[in-house]
């Protein structure tokens, strides 16, 4: 690394940006307890401008149910197809004992996350926690500075590894779904057999949470049981919102559950993360882009969290390697993001209907594609994000110089990228038409994951990481 001149000049611009201070006074007047710790080189924007520009005039309120996850069957014309060939692969891969589609593998997949059924209501159910009322105290109060550091104590004892503070303003209320949920004027949350889930239009903190998933099993994707992962983190964000509301209902304040909008772009909103090239999913500085999120909405006044630039934005556009190795060549390869919403967006089915919104200007990816190839491969796809550049642990010291160098000095954004590959990082051997239902290739890895010793909850070490938050 130091003959390519990677060491010296990587420091040294890191070294021309870190904050100077003079005494321990300084330091600690420079923190801020409402707010995260967050490496030095992770720079804060103004509210509601994350790295990745929005016209918010285009922004308009979307339907869940027309997204492809929810309905691909108005995107792809051979969907029919689909759902029943992907029944057959699971029946002729589970007899072959193909590595990550073995029964195993599939039963894991099953029963992972929550019990069929349960569910996390919009507000908490009056048995489930004792107000302040019914104990006849009075409620809990505190400044926003106190109340921010007391709700993410709690939040991260559930299980929380990180979250933001987003309050409702005319903007973010463009990003809450259109289905289900009406906007009021009224100061209480609350469920209507018309209306759905009522939200208030104003005096309400959205908190995207986010646990990161196993980075190992992603090593050995595409597999049922790397799916799996992401139910395991869906099972823990619901028992982190489930009692974070039971616990602000205790304190005399609302805890609404649920994520009513795209979480991962109200988490980069809230500064926990960057929109990458992916779309779908954004890279956090710290845990990368193997997420999972949820949502907890409270009238408790929070000190609100600012979007970041860690550098991550600019340098998908140098990148590309999730493209690259992407099965259903779903990823857009451009080396610049557009504000225009492609063709292939829009529904054959359905007139006027198109699988994302207008208002951004990103790379944009065909989601439905994606998600005719994820379904094949039991859901479990995930290659791209195993080849991200960020999907590494901080265990080895040049990873945190590489993130460093990467916030401070994008000259070095094509060396870092070409260097994940020599490094062969991620899972190369995939590409456009290479995958287990596309042409039989799978991931000899994938059999081993029953074989390893896993950690309880499949922690990785990212809770320890020196720059967790």
């Amino acid at each position: 690394m130091k003959s390519l001149g990677f060491a010296g000049a990587g420091i040294g611009a890191a070294a021309l940006t870190a904050p100077a201070f003079h005494d321990l006074d300084e330091m600690m007047a420079a923190g801020d307890t409402s707010n995260p710790r967050r490496p030095w080189w992770v720079k804060e924007r103004d509210y509601e401008n994350p790295t990745v520009e929005i016209d918010w005039g285009l922004v308009k309120r979307f339907d869940s149910t027309k997204h492809t996850l929810a309905n691909n069957a108005i995107y792809d014309q051979n969907w029919p197809k689909v759902v029943t060939d992907t029944a057959a692969f699971e029946k002729k891969w589970k007899t072959e004992k193909k590595p990550g589609f073995s029964i195993q593998d599939y039963a894991f997949l099953r029963t992972v996350g929550n019990p069929p059924g349960s569910t996390n209501p919009w507000v908490p159910a009056a048995t489930s926690f004792t107000s302040p009322e019914a104990a006849g105290v009075p409620k809990y109060e505190g400044t926003p500075e106190e109340n921010s550091q007391l709700l993410r104590t709690a939040l991260k004892a559930f299980g929380a590894f990180s979250m933001s503070y987003v309050p409702v303003s005319q903007n973010t209320l463009k990003l809450v779904y259109s289905n289900g949920y009406t906007i009021e004027d009224t100061k209480v949350g609350y469920n209507d057999a018309k209306k759905g889930k009522v939200l208030p239009s104003s005096g309400i903190t959205h908190i995207p949470i986010m646990y990161p998933e196993m980075l190992a099993e992603f090593q050995v994707a595409p597999s049922a049981s790397t799916r799996a992962i992401h139910s395991k983190g869906n099972q823990v964000t619901g028992v982190v919102v489930s009692s974070g509301q039971r616990f602000l209902a205790t304190l005399g304040w609302q805890g609404l559950s649920g994520s009513v909008g795209p979480t991962p772009a109200f988490f980069a909103l809230g500064g926990g993360s960057e929109q990458g090239r992916i779309g779908g999913q954004s890279i956090s500085p710290t845990y990368g882009m193997t997420q999972t999120h949820n949502m907890l909405s409270t009238d408790l006044p929070l000190v609100p969290t600012k979007p970041i630039d860690a550098g991550i934005w600019k340098f998908c556009h140098t990148c590309g390697n999730c493209a690259k190795v992407c099965p259903s060549d779903s990823i857009n390869t451009d080396q610049e993001p557009s504000w225009e919403v492609p063709s292939f967006a829009n529904s054959f089915a359905e007139a006027g209907i198109a699988f994302s919104i207008p208002g951004k200007k990103v790379f944009w990816n065909n989601m439905s594609t994606c998600d005719t190839h994820c379904n094949l491969c039991a859901g479990g796809c995930n290659i791209c994000m195993a080849n991200c550049v960020f999907s590494h642990l901080e265990i080895g010291s040049v990873h945190e110089i590489v993130k460093a160098t990467l916030g401070t000095t994008p000259v070095f954004n094509t060396f870092f990228k070409d260097m994940d590959q020599i490094m062969g990082y991620g899972l190369q051997q995939f590409g456009p038409g290479i995958s287990p239902p596309l042409n039989g290739t799978f991931n000899p890895k994938s059999a081993e994951f029953w074989q390893k010793e896993t950690l309880p909850f499949m922690w990785d070490g990212r809770a320890t990481q020196k720059h967790a938050q």
